[in-house]
């Protein structure tokens, strides 16, 4: 499974309180922007507790409102609406005796606060169109990337649903305030995509890293790996330098001083359609569509570049 880089003192301290609290059937409140790795903080909290043989089930709040939350969370009976041709278990009842991971909780909408409040209190609740009160065991982790007492003072979320989730709270730090691990991050996603693609891991120039510290990760850890996948994937090379990195990404760094970055964008840009054509055998309408841009510009930036290729989408001197 993949693990937190604990290279730097924040992430040392929140590992510790993790180990504290993942014993204890204690609720926690898991804070921090899109990316952080909230949901990977939770299963380690999870499998790091007594309850890490049982169902670790995780529930995006932010897609679900009225009767489509209360189905998801607490199921329903056959015959209870329009479609419900069979009974089904909601979220509470797949979790029982395991955790249940909530996320995006600060979107839980406010008409079904009132009833999620009281399922925390006691864990018992009726299905959709049931009777029978059913009774659960769960752990509750919660995640938000808002400002939840925020939200408490705006009266979009209730106070005292917030004090019942936030018993431990565990803030997680965006990437641009730990860039002393990026090398490591990268070291450690190349070794997973090298195993994951059955490629061999290629190495990665100081300029690299250097970037990548300059850069603010607006996406967090989840943009860097996305990013070296994409990079990964399209180059074949042994070493990944300045001119494998995508030109929408170095647009970025356009006031850095003492790189050419035209030159990058273009040697970086012609890397990258030369490896999708080869792979298209010189098909430009399929290589267009998976670089995401349509023919005609592709065939200007051939034109532009002086890209000349075979049939077979291979380099022509």
């Amino acid at each position: 499974m993949q693990q937190f880089i604990l290279s730097s003192d924040v992430m040392r301290s929140i590992m510790k309180v993790v180990h504290q609290v993942a014993k204890y059937d204690v609720n926690v409140l898991l804070t921090g922007e899109s990316g952080t790795g909230k949901e990977l903080l939770a299963r380690i909290i999870h499998l790091q507790s007594p309850r890490a043989q049982k169902p670790f089930v995780p529930v995006n709040c932010g897609i679900l409102s009225g009767l489509m939350f209360e189905d998801k969370l607490f199921g329903h009976e056959k015959g209870s609406f329009t479609g419900a041709i069979r009974r089904e278990k909601g979220c509470f009842e797949t979790a029982d005796k395991g955790t249940l991971f909530l996320d995006e909780v600060s979107e839980v909408p406010v008409e079904n606060q009132v009833d999620f409040l009281r399922v925390l209190e006691d864990f018992r609740f009726l299905r959709l169109g049931g009777n029978e009160l059913i009774e659960v065991d769960v752990r509750i982790i919660s995640a938000t990337n808002k400002d939840l007492k925020d939200q408490v003072k705006k009266g979009l979320f209730r106070q005292d649903l917030f004090y019942r989730l936030q018993v431990v709270p565990i803030h997680i730090p965006p990437l641009r305030d730990r860039k002393v691990v990026i090398h490591k991050m990268v070291g450690h996603f190349l070794d997973q995509l090298a195993t994951t693609y059955k490629k061999p891991k290629p190495t990665v120039t100081p300029e690299v890293i250097d970037v990548f510290c300059h850069y603010d990760w607006p996406g967090n850890v989840r943009e860097l790996r996305n990013l070296l996948e994409r990079v990964f994937i399209l180059n074949s090379g042994d070493a990944i330098g300045l001119e494998q990195l995508p030109s929408d990404f170095l647009w970025h760094f356009e006031e850095l001083p003492a790189m050419d970055l035209a030159e990058v964008k273009r040697k970086a840009e012609t890397r990258a359609i030369l490896n999708v054509l080869n792979r298209m055998q010189g098909d430009k309408e399929r290589a267009a569509k998976t670089l995401n841009i349509s023919p005609r510009t592709l065939r200007y930036k051939l034109n532009r570049y002086g890209i000349k290729v075979d049939l077979k989408g291979n380099l022509l001197s």
